[in-house]
């Protein structure tokens, strides 16, 4: 599950297609991937008979006038320097399904999407998807920056965590970049009395003694090395884990951060773990790396369209 070896890239005809034709570049170069697939999803819709006689170009179906236009794009920004096979392919469906289905059935192990600060775009796609795709996802804005050299893992102490640390050093093994986790420790000061300076800096020693103890304990259980991952820490009181590890990722000049996700199902919904949704979230953009257990979500799509 940590081979990034099929990439699928999603385009929507929009200005975000221009940063993630280049970022899948840059992306290739670093990870040489065996395939990368551009893949644009339209709405069914029938054209009407008149407009069909107005513009006799029409008559060419509409997805071979799109997947070409893609193509010239792509030949025009997509820059790799290694030996991969290209694809570009656009498919009449819905969106989410369309997406999920192709990765399912393409065995496709990473795909990347586009979240966007500055260009319209809600982003209900990524909501959408996150908890029922079986590949990672890597979600990038506009004004990513084309370089990996600080990785950031969310840290919890679970297997999950260990799944996002396993694909976090197979990307400092493919692009040298240095890796490091960070562990939020949630604690709702609410449920407290009011403390003095000394009882907060009690509190911090316990933090301290709490979260390294627990990370020994990681280290063993999945045999690495006591010096080999840099950790730190920090104290949620408020339910904010995605705004501090951002904001860390920010001060530590991370290029990326890498977050497994939990997802737990009832019979009607899917819940997304809370804090992969929120460094989701547009405003955010450093590139956000969310591994997903393949066999879960797999799982889940036997469920839902067989």
């Amino acid at each position: 599950m940590y081979q990034l070896n099929h990439i699928l890239v999603c385009l929507d005809l929009t200005e975000m297609d221009d940063s993630l034709i280049r970022y899948a570049g840059f992306l290739a170069n670093k990870i040489k991937p065996e395939s990368i697939t551009f893949l644009h999803v339209m709405r069914p819709f029938d054209i009407p008979k008149e407009i069909l006689e107005a513009f006799p170009e029409l008559d060419e179906p509409i997805p071979e006038i799109i997947r070409e236009e893609l193509k010239e794009k792509i030949d025009e920004q997509f820059s790799a320097d290694v030996d991969l096979k290209i694809n570009t392919k656009v498919e009449e469906g819905y969106p989410t399904e369309t997406i999920v289905k192709y990765t399912q059935q393409n065995h496709i192990t990473l795909t990347l999407v586009g979240k966007k600060m500055g260009y319209k775009g809600s982003g209900g796609i990524i909501r959408k998807i996150l908890g029922i795709i079986p590949s990672s996802v890597l979600l990038v804005s506009e004004t990513v920056h084309e370089k990996i050299e600080n990785v950031l893992v969310r840290m919890d102490f679970s297997k999950i965590s260990e799944m996002a640390l396993q694909m976090a050093l197979r990307i400092k093994e493919l692009t040298g970049a240095n890796v490091a986790c960070h562990h939020v420790h949630k604690l709702p000061l609410s449920y407290f009395p009011q403390t003095q300076s000394e009882d907060d800096e009690k509190l911090q020693r316990y933090v301290a003694k709490i979260s390294n103890k627990e990370f020994q304990k990681f280290v063993k259980r999945y045999k690495h090395e006591n010096d080999e991952i840099p950790f730190s820490y920090s104290l949620d009181t408020e339910n904010e884990e995605a705004q501090i590890l951002y904001r860390k990722a920010l001060m530590t000049g991370s290029d990326m951060i890498v977050i497994g996700s939990i997802i737990k199902s009832d019979l009607n919904d899917i819940i997304v773990d809370s804090t992969s949704e929120k460094l989701a979230e547009s405003e955010k953009n450093i590139p956000v790396f969310i591994v997903n257990d393949r066999k879960q979500s797999m799982g889940f799509l036997k469920s839902l369209f067989n």
